[in-house]
């Protein structure tokens, strides 16, 4: 018995979900003819007839439902070591890096930037429970938690703490405030960016009263705070790493506890080089 190549069994997968050699070949897009050469040619390499076949129909016979599930399972294999080569291709010259929140890339992207210049640098938002799953399937080679993570062959080190600030135009009420809370907020009309991560509960539970005006493009959102007295959101990375606080204006940080957050980063043991030399000066 030959080895069957691995396009046969994709075919014959294609034939027991579609349900009809006709249906499968419009799915493959190839003809039917073709399909059935390609069939038979399968049940060559295998040395057994798969289909019970009559004058109209060809339907899979017991043989083939077994070829069925093995079909699948050796697909399911071939997928998964496509993933994993290709992952390992991508670590050779991208460092993927997951957050929870926007702040810490703020920081971290031109560290490593300028650590490895010869690397294409990746960034990806997400929920933390996915960014730990991540880590360990090593499709991010470091991530930025909100908290700390124990976890065995992942190693995990303090990295830097972001305050919420509002920025208020000089001529408004509460730019005179040295501080505020969530409280003060309520009725104002805000400029808020999109893709928040973590920080979206904090708006969705604590700011109810507020109404946000959302913007997903960054260069408009700063077009706006400058033409507009409507209050926005900084934070002490965003004010020094990718936005500003105009002449214009004066940022009031907010004294909640749940208004600054201190970030983690993670990284497999495997790569403790990479979190010493992110996390050095920090």
């Amino acid at each position: 018995m030959n080895m069957p190549e691995l396009r046969h069994l994709e075919y014959l997968a294609a034939i027991a979900k579609e349900g009809t050699f006709s249906a499968a070949a419009e799915a493959l897009h190839i003809t039917q003819p073709a399909l059935t050469r390609m069939m038979q040619r399968l049940e060559e390499e295998l040395g057994l007839e798969l289909f019970e076949r009559t004058k109209n129909r060809a339907d899979l016979n017991e043989a083939g439902r077994l070829a069925v599930e093995c079909a699948k399972t050796v697909l399911e294999s071939a997928a998964q070591m496509t993933d994993r080569m290709e992952r390992y291709r991508r670590s050779l010259t991208t460092l993927t890096i997951g957050s929870c929140a926007p702040g810490p890339t703020f920081t971290l992207i031109p560290r490593l930037t300028a650590l490895h210049p010869e690397m294409t640098i990746s960034s990806v938002l997400q929920q933390e429970k996915t960014l730990q799953n991540g880590l360990l399937n090593g499709a991010f080679q470091m991530i930025a938690l909100s908290r700390p993570w124990q976890e065995k062959d992942v190693l995990c080190r303090s990295y830097v703490r972001e305050s919420l600030m509002v920025s208020l135009p000089r001529t408004h009420p509460l730019a005179c405030r040295k501080e505020l809370h969530i409280s003060d907020l309520a009725g104002l009309t805000m400029l808020l960016s999109s893709g928040l991560g973590i920080w979206q509960e904090l708006h969705d539970k604590k700011m109810k009263d507020v109404h946000f005006i959302v913007q997903s493009d960054r260069k408009t959102l700063h077009e706006l705070i400058s033409a507009s007295d409507i209050p926005n959101f900084v934070t002490n990375l965003s004010s020094q790493y990718i936005s500003y606080v105009p002449e214009n204006r004066v940022a009031v940080p907010l004294m909640d506890p749940e208004a600054t957050v201190q970030f983690y980063l993670c990284a497999a043991k495997k790569h403790k080089k990479l979190l010493d030399s992110s996390t050095e000066t920090f």
